[in-house]
């Protein structure tokens, strides 16, 4: 497996085990959007809590110039770590999130 498709691989095994974490609300639904021609991937929580609409992106990555950025993430939990775990070099990791000037500082890659 080239490296493109082990990062393809690994960011869906992430998001599909986060997906299954379940909500209060059975009428949120989370979903799954991996489009692995352009490299864009997400986890949503769409549905409704009363009157309220849910409509919220929980992680988000992109795959840019072989590196795994990281758009988006909710959670408490630092998926950055969970990817290391699945073999990911740190410095593939971009936590894009974070404004250019302070990427040299999160221990991550820099782009």
């Amino acid at each position: 497996m080239d490296k493109l498709d082990h990062y393809r691989a690994c960011i869906q095994t992430l998001l599909e085990q986060h997906s299954q974490y379940s909500s209060d609300n059975e009428d949120v639904e989370s979903e799954l959007f991996f489009d692995s021609v352009r490299d864009h991937y997400q986890l949503m929580r769409v549905g409704w809590k009363g009157l309220k609409r849910i409509y919220h992106t929980v992680i988000h990555f992109d795959i840019k110039d072989d590196k795994i950025w990281l758009q988006q993430n909710t959670t408490d939990i630092d998926v950055g770590q969970e990817l290391q775990d699945m073999g990911i070099p740190k410095e593939d990791i971009i936590l894009g999130l974070h404004p250019a000037y302070k990427r040299p500082y999160t221990g991550y890659g820099v782009a």
